[in-house]
């Protein structure tokens, strides 16, 4: 009998943690901008953050390691509005899953003009990369460089 009762004191104790774990996780995604400005009519690369709801320790390093590239390497053209970031929960910007095709979290890099995304390269092997920032960081400005440089032509 008390076998049992450790058991399910065990069980409870689990579920609330998980439970907790994925209300600081739909906390974290619930503070995303909005991912295209409105009355956006310049050419940009945009880098988006493609994350699901609940997001988990290495999710949250993909972003910073991509926010610190950004940072650090295009801070000019952050401030002049030709690289613009944000982050997108794709379980809900259904809209923006599909256009990429988004089924984990990723990196997308994409050109717009006039408001809408001419070309765009997803960048799924930041998964790969995660421990090796100078590779990480190569892989990301490659696609961004493309995009800035030539408009997406390889």
């Amino acid at each position: 009998m008390k076998q049992t009762v450790n058991i399910i004191k065990n069980l409870l104790l689990i579920f609330v943690l998980v439970s907790i774990g994925f209300a600081f996780g739909k906390y974290s995604a619930d503070r995303q901008p909005s991912a295209l400005p409105s009355g956006h009519t310049s050419e940009t690369v945009n880098v988006y953050y493609m994350h699901a709801t609940f997001r988990c320790v290495t999710c949250n390093t993909i972003e910073k390691m991509t926010r610190q590239l950004l940072e650090s390497k295009y801070k000019k053209q952050m401030q002049d509005g030709s690289i613009m970031f944000a982050e997108v929960d794709f379980q809900k910007n259904e809209q923006m899953a599909k256009q990429f095709d988004v089924i984990s979290s990723c990196v997308v890099v994409a050109r717009t003009k006039d408001g809408k995304i001419t070309v765009f390269e997803r960048l799924d092997k930041v998964w790969e990369l995660l421990g090796k920032s100078d590779e990480f960081n190569a892989y990301v400005s490659s696609a961004i460089d493309i995009l800035l440089t030539t408009g997406g032509a390889k």
